[in-house]
């Protein structure tokens, strides 16, 4: 990944030696004091980014499970940059529960978007610097993607292949996410909530 910029490591309170292995690569992390979740963790990455690496053009997220491919960033990159988009989304050939399929069907016809929950995206730094403190700590970090194109930022999406994830989810059980799923379908089509923020 370090052929792509910088990388920044976000440290959920980890226990399997996740900051050893990273100060003798020396790459940089931030170390989070509590677990304060998967959405929380990415949004203070992005603040962080924006006060400290002032020359930085986009942000890529990639989940840390196993499951993405370092080798689908540059196709995501390509189309990025051949297409304009001010979002890209890998939007992946397996996904893990039946409610991902809903949201799939759900957002690719009303906002043109394959897979919002992908762990995989590339956000032009703009994107982040106008919405940055519009964004919530319960949908998944979805929000970026509806408040941006209620703002008019382009989004695209690549379908990309993904491995077996490793180990089991640390988003919560699949009860707890299929409701979060389910609520971020049912505020997407139905609610004001996120057309409030704009």
């Amino acid at each position: 990944m370090k052929k792509y910029g910088k990388i920044l490591i976000i440290d959920n309170c980890s226990i399997d030696g996740t900051q050893k292995t990273l100060r003798k690569k020396k790459i940089k992390f931030l170390k989070n004091k509590k677990n304060i979740g998967y959405e929380a963790s990415i949004i203070n990455g992005m603040k962080h980014i924006l006060r400290h690496w002032k020359k930085v053009k986009f942000i890529i997220t990639m989940d840390a499970d196993g499951e993405l491919l370092s080798k689908s960033v540059p196709l995501l990159l390509k189309s990025l940059f051949k297409n304009n988009f001010d979002i890209i989304v890998g939007s992946r050939n397996k996904l893990n529960r039946i409610s991902e399929y809903f949201l799939k069907l759900i957002f690719n016809l009303k906002f043109g978007v394959k897979d919002p929950i992908s762990g995989l995206k590339i956000y032009k730094i703009k994107v982040i610097k106008k919405i940055i403190n519009l964004i919530s700590k319960d949908f998944f970090l979805v929000d970026i993607l509806i408040i941006s194109y209620y703002k008019n930022f382009s989004i695209g999406s690549l379908n990309i292949f993904v491995n077996k994830r490793k180990g089991e989810p640390r988003v919560g059980n699949n009860l707890i996410v299929n409701m979060k799923i389910f609520n971020i379908i049912f505020n997407s089509i139905f609610s004001q909530k996120f057309k409030s923020n704009i």
